[in-house]
């Protein structure tokens, strides 16, 4: 085939993709009709081969940059929506639909809330008790071993001498891969997830104390709170995810142990990517707020604050849609009777 004979026979095909491309971008798809919308489907593949072919029947330059620029002008018609409808089940998934999963799943939370709290309390105590238990368990790194020796300003000064977006990010991942192997761990029938409960509880209660013996509570809760109760609570959601996917592993009930196994994970694995806000929240404050010399009090009031909000995001939310469904359901009854 000559160039000329291709250009004859392909010109009228990339004028019309030309215009319905034009149309589409002004007024958007929908204002397409469903004939225009078929043909637009339809003629963009066509001419993205016409692209090549331009180049192997050695069309003018000119005429070979048109057919392109058409070609991708159709495709970022076509295809540039996706990323909007992404974001737009995202935020339903978050608006709505995860906080009625958590609450569905509120007795795996409860379970791995009862772990974590008996734990870190009895942990607590025997170190209050016996003081020298707190070296099983608090991290080497901070030593206080001599009261006089340490002052809150030494609790938080390590944090200063880093970078606050670099140490915001080690955090951040480290929260989540400590929440990843709560939940991945959840496939041991739920075993390995009560050992990182236990093993994380335990590491808090034993700090905790070690910190009350030296009359530090104060400067270690305003250091603590603003991330960590965000933080804990968000490991606490993971644990129940691990729960969730191990318990229906060892307690398929009337399913089968693969369908139980498949239900429960499904679960567990949306239970788990609703932490990740909280994890990114936590570490922000951990990596900007935290080490900064705001009044403790204000640091606590804020960590509480924050945790607060996320659990009464989760307990009210996704309701409204239900909500107003039973409301026009009343009002029809209403004027039915009024009838």
């Amino acid at each position: 085939m000559t160039p000329a004979r291709f250009l004859d026979t392909r010109h009228a095909i990339w004028v019309r993709l030309e215009a319905l491309t034009a149309k589409a971008s002004r007024q958007g798809l929908r204002k397409l009709t469903d004939d225009e919308l078929h043909e637009l489907t339809r003629l963009y593949p066509a001419v993205a081969v016409d692209v090549a072919r331009a180049r192997m029947y050695k069309v003018d330059d000119a005429t070979q940059r048109r057919v392109n620029q058409i070609a991708i002008a159709a495709h970022g018609t076509l295809y540039r929506r996706t990323s909007g409808r992404k974001l737009s089940a995202i935020w339903r998934f978050f608006r709505h639909e995860y906080p009625r999963l958590f609450r569905r799943q509120w007795a795996y939370m409860t379970l791995a809330t009862t772990l974590f709290v008996v734990a870190m309390l009895g942990t607590y105590v025997a170190t209050r008790i016996t003081p020298s238990y707190a070296y099983l368990f608090v991290p080497q790194g901070l030593d206080v071993s001599g009261a006089r020796e340490v002052t809150a300003e030494d609790i938080s000064e390590r944090f200063r001498r880093m970078p606050n977006s670099p140490m915001a990010a080690g955090i951040m991942t480290n929260n989540i891969s400590v929440a990843f192997f709560a939940f991945a761990l959840g496939i041991t029938a739920g075993l390995g997830t009560c050992y990182v409960l236990l093993a994380n509880a335990m590491m808090l209660g034993g700090f905790a104390a070690h910190f009350a013996n030296h009359g530090l509570s104060y400067p270690l809760w305003s250091f603590l709170a603003p991330h960590g109760v965000l933080e804990i609570f968000a490991i606490l959601v993971a644990g129940a995810a691990g729960l969730r996917m191990g318990l229906s592993l060892a307690v398929p009930g009337s399913m089968t142990r693969s369908v139980s196994l498949r239900a429960g994970a499904r679960e567990a694995v949306l239970l788990l990517l609703g932490t990740i806000p909280m994890f990114l929240i936590a570490g922000f404050i951990e990596g900007f707020i935290t080490p900064s010399y705001i009044p403790g009090a204000a640091k606590i009031v804020l960590g509480v604050t924050v945790a607060a909000v996320v659990i009464a995001y989760l307990t009210l939310g996704g309701r409204e849609i239900r909500n107003s469904k039973l409301e026009i359901r009343n009002k029809s009854k209403t004027e039915e009777k009024a009838k």
